[in-house]
């Protein structure tokens, strides 16, 4: 059997399903049960080198401010999660549109569609420049979350702890800076997301090298203040290449399902909520304050699998089949064709 490659990821389902009854009884729990403290954890698992995941992270800021703009209070932690998707790449070696049009295999509608959807979220993708490798670019990340290299899972190095007396959390931004920081700032969960922000913004909007070390050197700078030689040792090291490589291991196993047909079934960008709640596929602003709304009240969400679309060499599966590929894979139940579909389910 042919190897199956994953591309990157995935294309919200637009079509109404027979989740709306679903949909208004939850409507209506919203409207009676009592408010649970509004903290929220989010591990953000993505490749920055994925037009996807940029999408995705955008979509989930502006979720945060548009659920911040009625809750002021609720407090999100969110952590990267490397998901490497060309591992075996060289910095600076390629032309961005070769690399996704001959290298990724894309064809030229999924450049439309990057295009389609980013003009619904402001942002305006640039397909010129160099490219390569994205494993230096959260190396940096990293460090931005933890001085020294662990292969702790990133929700373990959260910086609020929610207990009964303690002040609300202080005001913070997710956004990359407008002017270069004069003095080293805190690591946590909010330096590494506003770092995040300004390397993907540059790459993907602004023609810069994500694979570049000295972009990375002097964006990391000016985003966390951190000492330039600081940055230049966890760029050259050794131990923070294979601190990354082994988390982007850990998370592959960890989110991936093989069946029988289609080969290990991964998904970037994906989302996990409050350490249950998985979501495949950038999601759109509504639906992850629709989740928000959810959760602040205690009430499971929707499902635990999205219904997006994963996008694989040999055709198109469903993260919500991952169910029926484990049931397969048990012998539980019997396949046939070539193409995989699915419909929503909750684990």
């Amino acid at each position: 059997m042919q190897a199956i490659r994953v591309q990157d990821l995935l294309i919200p389902d637009e079509v109404p399903s027979q989740e709306s009854t679903v949909k208004e009884e939850h409507a209506a729990q919203l409207n009676s049960a009592p408010r649970a403290p509004t903290y929220f954890t989010i591990e953000f698992i993505h490749d920055t080198i994925c037009p996807f995941c940029y999408i995705g992270m955008k979509c989930l800021l502006n979720a945060i401010d548009k659920y911040k703009s009625k809750d002021p209070n609720a407090v999100f932690e969110i952590t990267c999660t490397p998901f490497i998707l060309g591992p075996t790449a060289k910095a600076s070696s390629y032309d961005k549109y070769h690399y996704y049009s001959a290298e990724r295999g894309l064809p030229t509608s999924r450049f439309e569609v990057w295009d389609r959807l980013a003009a619904e979220t402001n942002i305006k993708f640039s397909w010129r420049g160099r490219t390569g490798n994205s494993r230096n670019s959260h190396k940096v990340l990293r460090f931005a979350l933890q001085k020294t290299p662990t292969r702790e899972k990133s929700t373990e190095l959260r910086v609020y702890r929610p207990t009964a007396g303690v002040p609300l959390y202080p005001p913070y931004s997710l956004r990359a800076p407008d002017q270069p920081v004069s003095l080293p700032q805190p690591r946590g969960p909010d330096l590494q997301m506003r770092l995040l922000d300004a390397i993907t913004t540059q790459y993907h909007e602004h023609d810069k090298d994500l694979s570049d070390p000295q972009f990375l050197l002097e964006v990391t700078r000016d985003v966390t203040g951190f000492p330039t030689d600081e940055i230049q040792a966890v760029l050259d090291s050794p131990e923070w290449d294979a601190t990354i490589d082994s988390l982007s291991s850990e998370v592959q196993n960890r989110l991936s399902v093989r069946s029988q047909l289609a080969g290990p079934i991964v998904a970037v960008p994906t989302m996990v909520l409050n350490n249950k709640w998985v979501y495949g596929g950038f999601q759109k602003v509504d639906d992850i304050v629709e989740q928000f709304d959810l959760l602040s009240r205690g009430i499971n969400p929707l499902r635990e699998y999205t219904t997006s679309t994963l996008v694989l060499d040999g055709g198109t599966a469903d993260t919500a089949a991952r169910k029926a590929a484990l049931e397969r894979g048990n012998g539980r139940s019997g396949s046939s064709g070539g193409k995989e579909t699915g419909g929503s389910s909750k684990q």
